[in-house]
């Protein structure tokens, strides 16, 4: 998938399965990218859904000229020793990075899933206030993920006038634009020409 795509995905992925207690059973939690097409009232909760709402570029991470990249991009194949990034053989040219900054918003009929649900997030592979991380698979690469705001309990309602209790999340997550990626080749062979550059002695 190309650029924000694979990022879209990413926080999709990252944010499924979880589920809250709902007397003796385990209640799922919806997640969705975008706001519904239809109605609020028509879906099922509790539902996270996830909005993208800004990508910026961000110079503190430019780098221009030829770049290494130390990682294999999308559709490359990785090198034999991946836990080595200064054995890549990738390299592009002015790579533009990027802050791709998303709204992750919690819906729920009750109060209580919405704080359970706030705890659960608050850990460290989801939404941590620090040290926040976004896993893609697609290039194999391990962004940082910051919580730049939140959560905020905002309450609200559907079209129905029916209660629904909200934790909102901002968070940004770094990504990079590549120019066309070449591929550097290991030397077969060299070729060496001797020259006898030993002076002429007058007979």
């Amino acid at each position: 998938m190309p650029w924000l795509r694979n990022e879209d995905a990413a926080i999709r992925r990252k944010l499924h399965g979880l589920s809250v207690k709902d007397g003796d059973a385990g209640l799922p939690v919806g997640v969705r990218f975008s706001l519904p097409e239809n109605e609020l009232a028509d879906q099922a909760f509790p539902l996270i859904i996830i909005e993208r709402t800004r990508a910026s570029r961000d110079p503190s991470r430019e780098w221009r000229g030829d770049v290494q990249l130390k990682y294999a991009p999308e559709g490359y194949e990785p090198w034999p020793d991946m836990a080595d990034p200064s054995a890549s053989p990738y390299f592009t040219r002015d790579p533009i990075p990027y802050l791709i900054d998303y709204q992750v918003t919690v819906l729920a009929r009750k109060q209580q899933h919405i704080a359970e649900l706030a705890a659960l997030l608050s850990a460290f592979e989801y939404l941590p206030a620090r040290f926040g991380f976004l896993e893609v698979p697609e290039d194999g690469t391990v962004r940082s993920l910051d919580l730049i705001g939140g959560p905020e309990f905002p309450a609200g309602w559907d079209e129905h006038r029916k209660r629904l209790f909200q934790a909102v999340y901002l968070v940004r997550v770094t990504s990079e634009v590549l120019g066309e990626v070449k591929k550097a080749h290991s030397v077969e062979k060299v070729v060496q020409t001797f020259h006898d550059t030993q002076p002429a002695w007058p007979s």
